[in-house]
């Protein structure tokens, strides 16, 4: 695991286990107003190194290839590989994330986040979290690196290397998000909670892009080495930020 580093005001979370003055460790503080959901925020944490995995299968996926359709040649597959491990080579994933209140407003399709101005206007986003009861976000980034590689393979007019060493940054990223939210599933679980397993991200369905802007800020992703743009896109390349919802774990 890389080294975790947290901040926020008088709240402390020491790995899942979070105290201040009005609850022990561990508790949330949870308020049922109709249709909002309200619970304390967390502390933003940044991963400055994740440990990267290759999904082949799912890298020969993105780029086409399907078991039962295709054949590809050893020398064709040995090419792939050797550009999916460039790729590896050229990628540092690095991610900052937290755990926020939220306040869910079904009917009008809002999902505001407390103690902040931040609103969510998405009736798709807030049908995707239900009644989650928390907001796990994240953004991370596989460097400049990569990116700088995948546009010089382009110049180079090296186009095949440039489509592999593209798809595989994506899939890694992507397992990137995957370590994210199963560290902090792991945590949650101690506190009868859990991730949704899929994530949403802005810019999908009626999620508009320009909710981007406040979920970096949001993240400190500057702090990563990454920008955005005034069209919310962020930079480098391969550079993503997510959301999934939390929820109560109900049963024995």
């Amino acid at each position: 695991m890389g080294h975790v580093s947290e901040q926020c005001g008088n709240l402390i979370d020491f790995i899942g286990f979070s105290c201040d003055s009005s609850a022990g460790p561990g508790e949330n503080t949870f308020i049922k107003k109709k249709n909002w959901y309200i619970i304390r925020m967390q502390p933003l944490r940044t991963f400055p190194y994740i440990p990267l995995k290759i999904p082949r299968y799912k890298i020969l996926k993105r780029l086409g290839y399907q078991r039962r359709q295709n054949e590809i040649s050893q020398r064709m597959m040995s090419e792939v590989d050797k550009w999916i491990t460039y790729a590896a080579d050229h990628i540092h994933l690095k991610a900052t994330a937290c755990i926020r209140d939220i306040q869910i407003d079904h009917a009008n399709g809002i999902v505001a986040l407390e103690q902040s101005d931040t609103v969510f206007e998405s009736a798709g986003f807030s049908r995707f979290l239900g009644k989650a009861d928390q907001l796990l976000m994240m953004g991370i980034t596989g460097g400049q690196a990569v990116a700088d590689e995948i546009k010089q393979l382009q110049e180079d007019k090296k186009m095949t290397g440039a489509v592999i060493v593209d798809a595989a940054a994506s899939e890694i990223v992507d397992e990137g998000f995957d370590w994210l939210m199963a560290l902090f599933n792991k945590e949650l679980v101690r506190e009868r909670k859990a991730l949704k397993l899929k994530r949403f991200s802005a810019g999908y369905g009626d999620f508009d892009i320009r909710f981007q802007a406040d979920v970096y800020h949001i993240l400190k992703m500057e702090t990563l080495g990454v920008a955005i743009t005034e069209t919310c896109i962020l930079v480098p390349e391969k550079s993503v930020t997510a959301f999934c919802g939390i929820s109560k774990v109900t049963g024995e």
